[in-house]
C-alpha cells in the first residue's frame, strides 16, 4: 500500500512538473514581448538572446502614440464591443426565451431559419451590408459598426438550448400565482441564466473586439477606427 501511494504521489508530482513546464513555455513569447517593447530597434533584431533589455527606453510607445491616435481606438474598440455585447446579451435572452418557452405559429420555422443563418460565412453579405450602411449614411459611425452585429445567431441558439431545459414546472407555478410572461421572464430565467449570460457575454465581446473586416471597410478616418484595424497600419510599414 505505502509503494502504491508513493507511485500515485509521483504520478501526480510529474504531472504537475509537465504541466507548470507547458505553462511556462506557452506564457514565455508574451513575457518575452513585453519586454521586447522597450529594447531599442537595434537590439530586438540582435541575433545574441536577451531576455532583459540592455538599454531601457520608451520610444517605442511614444512612437506609436505619435503617429497614430492609439488611445482613441482603445476607446472606439472599447465603445463598440461592449454596446455590441449588451445588445447582443438582451436579445439573444429574449429570442431565447420566445424560442423555448412561449408558443406561437411558426416558431420552429422562425428559429430553423435564425440557426440556418449560421451556415453561411459573414463575408457573404459584406457587400450588400456596405451598401445598405451607406444609404443610411451610417458610415463612419459608431452605429455603423454596431448594429450589423446587433443579432447573434449563436447566442440565440445557446440561450434557447439552455431555456429550454429549465422545467416549465416553475413557469406554471408562477402563472398560477399571477405571474405575467414578462414577470417570469425577468425573476425567473434571467436570474436562472447568469453562467450561460457571463459565457455568451464573454465570447461575444472578445469576438467583437477583434473583428477586423467590417470596420475596414466601413471606417476611413483615423480617429474612428477601432483597435484592430488601426494596430494593421504597423504591418503595412
Amino acid at each position: 500500500m505505502r509503494i502504491q501511494k508513493k507511485l500515485i504521489i509521483l504520478r501526480k508530482a510529474l504531472l504537475h512538473i509537465v504541466l507548470v513546464a507547458g505553462g511556462l513555455l506557452m506564457i514565455f513569447p508574451f513575457v518575452w514581448m513585453i519586454f521586447a517593447s522597450f529594447k531599442p530597434s537595434l537590439e530586438v533584431i540582435s541575433v545574441e538572446f536577451r531576455l532583459l533589455p540592455e538599454t531601457w527606453t520608451l520610444a517605442n510607445y511614444k512612437q506609436v502614440f505619435d503617429e497614430l491616435p492609439m488611445a482613441r481606438s482603445y476607446l472606439n474598440s472599447l465603445i463598440v464591443s461592449s454596446s455590441i455585447t449588451l445588445i447582443v446579451l438582451y436579445l439573444s435572452a429574449a429570442a431565447g426565451y420566445l424560442f423555448s418557452k412561449l408558443y406561437f405559429r411558426g416558431r420552429d420555422l422562425l428559429f430553423f431559419l435564425v440557426l440556418g443563418s449560421l451556415m453561411f460565412p459573414p463575408q457573404i453579405s459584406v457587400i450588400a451590408l456596405y451598401f445598405f450602411v451607406s444609404k443610411i449614411s451610417l458610415g463612419n459611425t459608431y452605429m455603423g459598426l454596431i448594429l450589423p452585429f446587433s443579432m447573434s445567431a449563436f447566442g440565440i441558439f445557446l440561450m434557447r438550448q439552455f431555456i429550454r431545459g429549465i422545467p416549465s414546472s416553475l413557469m406554471d407555478a408562477a402563472k398560477i400565482d399571477g405571474a405575467t410572461d414578462f414577470q417570469i421572464y425577468r425573476r425567473i430565467i434571467l436570474p436562472l441564466t447568469r453562467s450561460t449570460f457571463a459565457v455568451l457575454g464573454i465570447l461575444t465581446f472578445i469576438w467583437s473586439w477583434d473583428e477586423f473586416l467590417w470596420p475596414l471597410i466601413i471606417i476611413n478616418q483615423n480617429e474612428m477606427k477601432t483597435l484592430p484595424v488601426l494596430l494593421g497600419h504597423f504591418t503595412q510599414a
